[in-house]
């Protein structure tokens, strides 16, 4: 259908629907105003256990979808996380039915971090069948970029509404680190915070997705508009997960699309979730990237509601939008950034509409 993005993208995208599925909301509207109040979901985790001190063993913290998740495993637990978020970004957006409607899925790809996963075939099936009967999707495709892939699916979305294939594109992801399995692995690894390190990721599930279109057409068929989406741009970091890198693969990604700004109070929402390295990759990117500013605020999701993988772009998209759409953002710009596992480094740049919601 398309070719393939390059590493940037500049123009304008409105950003017409949000859809979330967190451990504090089962929706966007109060996913989101819990996310803003400081809402935290984080809870010892049952049937669980990590060393916390020589002798001590202590539950794995992190935060699950209650209720709608209870008892499923796999691809069927991503499932029950993925439509009912898709279905929420629909009703949001308000999309017609005859609108041609291309889905970005973003997926931990067949084997995150060495991990043997290959869910993606069963992913892009489940996705399918949570569509509602009567919505003309015309394509659909896989990112397989981990926790970065939503911010990567921008740059795919646009090529493909700039070529005019589709009318409306569904960004988004649905992932899970609560299950056995993955709380196993993640052990296994080394990457909770177990003694002695008492760093790491605290493990969580959630679903999300945003609708993008022209602004043009977002306003023929008079669409409310969160936010614009300004920038996109990625880059690979080649050191391997947990080794300490210098910054300058995600230095690069935020610098191109922050070119030109020069905001008085910077807001950044990130999906750093705990893990040492990561912090101290934004220690080593942030004075080569970012521009000089009076005041900042860094928002990170998983201070909440843990690291829910994949989801976690869908996760700051929305807030993003949605803190500029009823002005708590304290600026008319948020810089988004993620970074995957596996290398994908990936910033984006939102805009205000000039209105409130």
């Amino acid at each position: 259908m398309t070719d393939q993005p390059g590493e940037i993208w500049k123009g304008e995208l409105a950003v017409t629907g949000l859809g979330l599925v967190t451990p504090v909301g089962l929706s966007a509207a109060p996913s989101l105003a819990a996310l803003r109040a400081g809402v935290s979901r984080l809870e010892t985790l049952p049937g669980t256990s990590i060393a916390a001190g020589e002798n001590d063993q202590e539950p794995i913290i992190g935060a699950r979808v209650s209720g709608l998740t209870e008892g499923l495993l796999g691809q069927p637990r991503l499932k029950a996380l993925m439509q009912p978020a898709l279905e929420d970004c629909l009703s949001d957006s308000a999309v017609f039915a005859d609108r041609r409607i291309g889905v970005f899925l973003g997926t931990s790809g067949a084997s995150p971090a060495n991990r043997q996963v290959n869910y993606d075939d069963a992913v892009k099936k489940h996705l399918l069948d949570c569509i509602p009967s009567g919505m003309n999707v015309t394509c659909a495709k896989l990112i397989q970029t981990g926790r970065a892939s939503v911010l990567s699916g921008i740059r795919h979305a646009a090529l493909a509404l700039a070529e005019g294939a589709i009318d409306v594109a569904l960004v988004g992801a649905a992932d899970s680190w609560v299950t056995p399995r993955a709380l196993h692995w993640l052990r296994q690894k080394g990457r909770l915070p177990e003694y002695p390190r008492h760093t790491g990721t605290l493990p969580a599930e959630a679903a999300g997705f945003v609708a993008l279109e022209t602004p043009q057409v977002a306003d023929q068929r008079g669409a409310r508009t969160y936010a614009k989406i300004t920038a996109s741009a990625g880059a690979n970091e080649n050191a391997i997960w947990g080794e300490a890198n210098n910054g300058v693969a995600l230095a690069r990604a935020i610098r191109r699309v922050a070119e030109g700004v020069t905001d008085p109070h910077a807001l950044v929402i990130s999906d750093l979730d705990g893990e040492r390295y990561r912090a101290m990759e934004w220690v080593m990117a942030q004075p080569k990237s970012m521009w000089h500013s009076e005041t900042h605020d860094h928002w990170n999701p998983a201070d909440c509601i843990g690291d829910s993988g994949a989801a976690m772009g869908a996760i700051m998209l929305a807030w993003g939008s949605g803190a500029l759409a009823k002005g708590y953002a304290r600026t008319e710009r948020v810089l988004v950034w993620g970074a995957s596992d596996e290398g994908s480094r990936e910033a984006v740049m939102l805009e205000s509409t000039g209105g409130r919601s």
